[in-house]
């Protein structure tokens, strides 16, 4: 069980504008989690639904009420840099692309977003509205040293009979600060434990992409939406899915690659369970994606 509380920054520039936070200077640094928790329940956010209710989650959440949750609303980025400046540490980092004074086509918000990659450990959800345009900004040398730093996500956005990116970003924080706790998926309230299959409940993404959206919320449903290792176990054999070894090469392959196997002889067949169990979820995708790894 982690006892340190993590650091939640969120940057958004569209937080509701309220006179007297405005006039007490609260939207100028760091705004508290009471002051972000009383813009969710009591202002209009317009198009901001989504990340209003990720606000409302994260606060009422057993994880924050226990204290390992702290978190901290900016309306820019240098205030956040700021922030770090005086020592205040993100472990995990909400970035909305889009800014007023730095329009998406500019270069603005990929500067900041390498500056606080490089001065801080924490993960980042690049959280925008234009999704889709921004990848051009990503695939350059200067994001080569952080692969596994950042993910981008549409900003409210939901594929059917999927997770949307808020509730992910739930699932993260949650399970970066407790090895337990309640997490929703499509509404529905769920016991997360972590177990010999998932490590945090950011990992049920990974059952999502591999199993597929509607046969995992099926499979929540017979396991009466408590997560733990003999519910994951069951989840993965009920799939049926497998995945060739070759122990004598040390090669896993999808028994879909056409691929010729003679050199990899002799093949014996791992369920998904075992290939969790024995290696992880990291490794049942790739090797997925991929047709065939070598570990």
């Amino acid at each position: 069980m982690r006892i340190d509380p993590i650091n939640v920054f969120l940057l958004d520039d569209e937080f509701p504008n309220l006179d007297e936070f405005r006039q007490k200077g609260i939207y100028n640094s760091a705004i508290s989690s009471d002051n972000l928790y009383h813009l969710a329940v009591n202002c209009e956010w317009r198009h901001l639904h989504d990340l209003q209710q990720l606000i409302i989650d994260i606060v009422t959440s057993d994880a924050f009420k226990s204290g390992l949750i702290n978190l901290f609303g900016f309306s820019t980025p240098t205030q956040a840099l700021t922030a770090i400046g005086e020592k205040l540490k993100p472990d995990v980092i909400i970035y909305d692309w889009e800014y007023l004074n730095a329009p998406i086509y500019t270069s603005k918000a990929k500067d900041w977003l390498i500056n606080l990659l490089e001065i801080t450990d924490a993960f980042i959800f690049v959280y925008s509205k234009k999704r889709d345009d921004i990848p051009k900004f990503l695939n350059n040398p200067e994001f080569t040293k952080f692969p596994n730093r950042f993910q981008l996500f549409l900003k409210g956005g939901k594929i059917e009979l999927s997770f949307s990116a808020e509730e992910f970003i739930l699932q993260y924080i949650i399970g970066a600060a407790s090895d337990r706790g309640e997490i929703k998926i499509n509404g529905i309230k769920i016991e997360f434990t972590s177990n010999n299959y998932l490590k945090s409940a950011a990992d049920i993404l990974y059952l999502q992409r591999i199993l597929g959206s509607q046969f995992v919320i099926d499979e929540l449903n017979k396991i009466d939406f408590s997560i733990n290792e003999l519910g994951v176990e069951k989840i993965l054999n009920d799939f049926n899915g497998y995945l060739l070894f070759s122990e004598r090469k040390n090669v896993l392959i999808n028994p879909s690659e056409n691929i010729d196997r003679t050199e990899l002889e002799p093949l014996s067949k791992l369920t998904y369970a075992e290939v969790v169990k024995r290696f992880s979820l990291n490794v049942l995708e790739d090797t997925i994606n991929r047709g065939f790894l070598v570990l």
